[in-house]
């Protein structure tokens, strides 16, 4: 039995090992990003900024640097209207919420038990809180903190720009929370458990992920959280062409790093999410194994799988944003209701009935894989067909009444 002592020493081990890691993680996916965004758009990236203090340019690894001491030595400017208060409590809170989310969310599955480290007895989890029976539970609620950060943000700052920023936000976050849940319930019904240890350990055992098998769901919960995150197609909290810049335009300094950094992590989350419930954690066939007995190599080759699949998620996240437009607002918000909402509904009434006929609890695998694999993703093709032909957004085609005629061109020239 491991005393007390121990197991708080582990547990602030791996609270600094994992902030470190995320901190560093966000400062250096800022330069990754733009990295994309000039391959995407066939313009020079940062690419010559060196280490501050010294001679030396590593194709830009300088710049998360610069940025962080920039922020950190900018004036802090306060505007003498804004709720002093609140102003400073509502980045403390997002950003609090971001990497606390963190706490249940593996990033492997464990270290061998043969450490020799004295007082530690079995295996190392790699999750912060491994007891935590209601992980995702945990996470949904700090993620809806998040809404409170940018309401709070908007309405401290007595800005009407900020304040409609807020306000966008928190409509599509809210909303967006619904088709988010529906999307992880059939994964739950799966694994049998709200924790995110079993439910990588139930698609290893299958050799199945979850993608193959809810691929709707797995759309579903893949456009939630681009909105959850607020990344573009779906960045309306924002939108620098409307609102100067959302709901932090009062903010700068450290108060506004802390609004960047938890937007980031807010994606760090997002691709975590998707690798661990729909394409296997750290599972990969042949390579990771399935079983509970972990050698250093299967260890070390888990968190690999891990990292490689969170990051091409990422990756995806920053094609998607250098590649789409972004949506109106009644897009944005008829898409939630009308498209998202009864897809959701649809993939878990399918999961529902396949777990009840087609599913060894026993064993938690599918009794006829395959079968119930090209039935889900011929339910998920025609549904997306109908959805595509009857959405809101397919049939919006309303004239343009922001545009001046051409007599009004007439009299301007006039």
């Amino acid at each position: 039995m491991e005393s007390l002592t121990t197991i708080t020493i582990v547990a602030i081990i791996k609270v600094v090992i994992l902030i470190g890691a995320l901190m560093t993680a966000a400062a250096y996916l800022v330069l990754l990003e733009r990295w994309i965004a000039a391959w995407v758009q066939d313009r020079l990236g940062p690419n010559r900024v060196g280490v501050p203090l010294t001679n030396i340019r590593l194709f830009g690894l300088g710049q998360p640097l610069a940025d962080g001491l920039k922020f950190i030595f900018k004036e802090e400017n306060v505007p003498d209207q804004v709720d002093k208060f609140l102003f400073t409590v509502a980045p403390i809170s997002i950003l609090t919420a971001a990497l606390a989310i963190f706490a249940v969310i593996p990033v492997g599955s464990s270290l061998p038990p043969d450490l020799g480290i004295p007082g530690i007895h079995g295996a190392i989890q790699l999750v912060v809180a491994p007891q935590l029976d209601v992980g995702l539970i945990y996470v949904f609620a700090l993620s809806s903190i998040a809404v409170y950060g940018v309401i709070l943000g908007g309405w401290a700052s007595n800005s009407k720009y900020s304040f409609l920023g807020g306000l966008r936000s928190s409509a599509q976050l809210i909303s967006y929370e619904l088709p988010l849940g529906l999307g992880i319930l059939g994964v739950v019904l799966f694994a049998g458990s709200l924790r995110l240890e079993p439910i990588i350990d139930q698609q290893a055992a299958s050799g199945v992920w979850n993608v193959f098998v809810q691929p709707l769901g797995f759309v579903v919960f893949l456009v939630a959280s681009f909105a959850e995150s607020a990344r573009l197609p779906f960045d309306l909290p924002e939108a620098e062409q409307e609102l100067v810049g959302g709901y932090h335009t009062e903010y700068s300094g450290m108060r506004l790093l802390m609004y960047l950094i938890a937007e980031f992590l807010h994606m760090v989350t997002a691709a975590f999410l998707i690798t661990i419930l729909f394409l296997g954690g750290w599972h990969f066939w042949g390579l990771t194994g399935s079983g509970g007995d972990v050698t250093w190599l299967t260890a070390i080759l888990r968190v690999i799988v891990l990292t490689v699949k969170v990051l091409a998620v990422i990756v995806f996240f920053m094609m998607v944003r250098w590649s789409w437009p972004r949506f109106r607002f009644d897009q944005l918000m008829a898409l939630a209701w009308k498209v998202m909402l009864p897809l959701g509904l649809v993939n878990f009434v399918a999961v529902a009935f396949v777990s009840e006929f087609a599913w060894n609890a026993q064993e938690r695998r599918l009794s006829s894989p395959w079968i119930v694999v090209l039935v889900m993703w011929a339910l998920a093709i025609v549904s997306w067909w109908l959805a595509g032909s009857f959405s809101p957004l397919a049939t919006d085609n309303r004239p343009r009444t922001d545009l001046p005629d051409a007599a009004s061109f007439g009299e301007l020239g006039n």
